[in-house]
């Protein structure tokens, strides 16, 4: 990965971080970086829950971001184990097998 991008995603959780959970104007995140859409993209990959505002005044369109507390979900499924499968058959993979059969000739 780039380091550039990694940097000027940094910046923009850092941003995103200092305002705690207040907006923050777009002006203020494109300083960080041209492609701050692609580094966002890049953060919510990451996991981080990040949402976005938009206003139109007079015809401009004005945007904000924030981050939002990460809550963990009730009811998430626990990992689970596979089951353990015993056989008294030394190759298990196998399973049961048919006698070979012959043939006519």
């Amino acid at each position: 990965m780039n380091s550039s991008r990694a940097t000027q995603r940094g910046k923009i959780l850092q941003l995103l971080v200092a305002a705690r959970g207040e907006w923050v104007p777009l002006p203020t995140i494109a300083e960080c970086a041209a492609q701050y859409n692609a580094r966002i993209h890049e953060l919510r990959g990451l996991g981080f829950r990040i949402a976005n505002r938009t206003k139109l005044e007079n015809g401009v369109k004005h945007s904000w971001y924030r981050l939002e507390p990460q809550t963990p979900q009730a009811g998430a499924p626990q990992e689970k184990k596979p089951p353990m499968f015993t056989t008294d058959y030394s190759f298990p993979q196998f399973g049961s097998m048919e006698p070979e059969r012959r043939y006519p000739d």
